[in-house]
């Protein structure tokens, strides 16, 4: 056969056969994201996480109080930690929040609570907890790939000789985006101020899939810096030396969360040559994609002046040792703990040995 005539047969079947592996590529990676989001994959918006976040800690502080001051055993302890009056207002509180966590209107909602309604050493802790600011770092990083890495390989058959080529090509793709925001709250705005709604459906269960998008678990964060702060002799500024470390309680939790998904094919059509010229021996596509989402939550909690005095003006004998030293406002002041940790991160060497 003439090379003419073999041109012609290889544009009668080899350009088919290559025409529908590119389009066939094209539209198994046809649904791409050229600014990738936790979106794409929880079909959650930024804004819910933070959302649901909040709530979280809204709840994991009302649970706190509120479990403090109906505890049996704060009651009945010698001398008790919760008097008569703190545990009826807790109790009374209790039973309204349980019949209608969202209700704000209510005599009974937490919008009406105040830690002025108690009285003795639970007046006292629960002026503490409603001191606290927390500020919460979110760093979401979401990296998405998508590679397509086709071939086709030729034979072209004579009398006397053989003839083989190749053809290999590769079209990849990489997006990354990273977005860093700091949010500040209050435990006494959470729990008084935010709209009834807010937090309506926006409690939910963890994700073991993409944390992120799921409960976090902030009660045991509040839980373990009222426990730290009252007796646990917990100190501020922890970025610096410890043995000079100074200032209002404070405490930091970094949380990370990498979720990887993905996956790759390569499909391949043999043939079989029948007669002379050039044919196509064999095509394959390279078809390959992966997401893959790391998520930074870094919380920190901070004690606000007026806790730090409620903390001097407490009993010695269950606040003994506890550092009081003059600081910002609450909010200010847990995102500045947070901004440091960062910062000691930033500037931490790391060594990694691979093997």
């Amino acid at each position: 056969m003439s090379m003419a005539a073999g041109a012609r047969h290889f544009s009668n079947s080899a350009l088919r056969v290559v025409a529908t592996t590119l389009a066939l590529a094209f539209l198994l990676q046809s649904c791409v994201n050229v600014h990738p989001l936790p979106d794409d994959v929880v079909h959650l918006s930024t804004y819910n996480i933070v959302r649901q976040v909040r709530c979280e800690t809204r709840k994991a502080v009302i649970d706190s109080i509120l479990g403090f001051l109906t505890s049996d055993a704060n009651h009945e302890a010698n001398p008790p930690k919760v008097d008569d009056r703190s545990r009826a207002t807790g109790q009374r509180f209790l039973r309204a929040f349980e019949a209608a966590p969202y209700d704000f209107a209510g005599p009974n909602s937490m919008q009406q609570f105040d830690p002025g309604l108690l009285s003795g050493e639970a007046n006292v802790i629960v002026s503490l907890l409603w001191s606290t600011g927390v500020a919460y770092n979110f760093d979401l990083t979401m990296l998405e790939k998508n590679d397509f890495d086709p071939s086709v390989n030729f034979i072209g058959l004579w009398s006397r000789s053989g003839l083989s080529a190749g053809l290999n090509g590769n079209f990849d793709r990489q997006r990354q985006n990273e977005r860093q925001f700091t949010i500040t709250d209050n435990f006494g705005d959470l729990v008084g101020k935010l709209r009834p709604d807010y937090c309506k459906n926006q409690i939910v269960e963890a994700n073991m899939t993409y944390p992120i998008a799921g409960k976090v678990g902030m009660e045991r964060v509040v839980q373990d810096f009222l426990v730290l702060t009252l007796f646990g002799n917990l100190s501020g500024d922890s970025s610096k030396d410890i043995t000079s470390s100074k200032g209002p309680p404070t405490m930091v939790e970094q949380l990370e969360f990498t979720t990887t998904v993905g996956g790759s094919t390569t499909p391949k059509v043999t043939f079989v040559s029948v007669g002379s010229g050039i044919h196509v021996a064999d095509a394959s596509l390279g078809l390959s994609t992966s997401r893959t989402d790391t998520h930074k939550l870094t919380t920190g909690l901070y004690l606000v002046p007026e806790g730090e005095k409620l903390l001097g003006e407490a009993k010695p004998g269950i606040f003994q040792g506890l550092i009081a030293a003059k600081g910002s406002a609450a909010e200010r002041g847990a995102a500045r703990a947070v901004d440091q940790f960062l910062e000691q991160k930033l500037n931490q060497t790391n060594i990694i040995i691979q093997r």
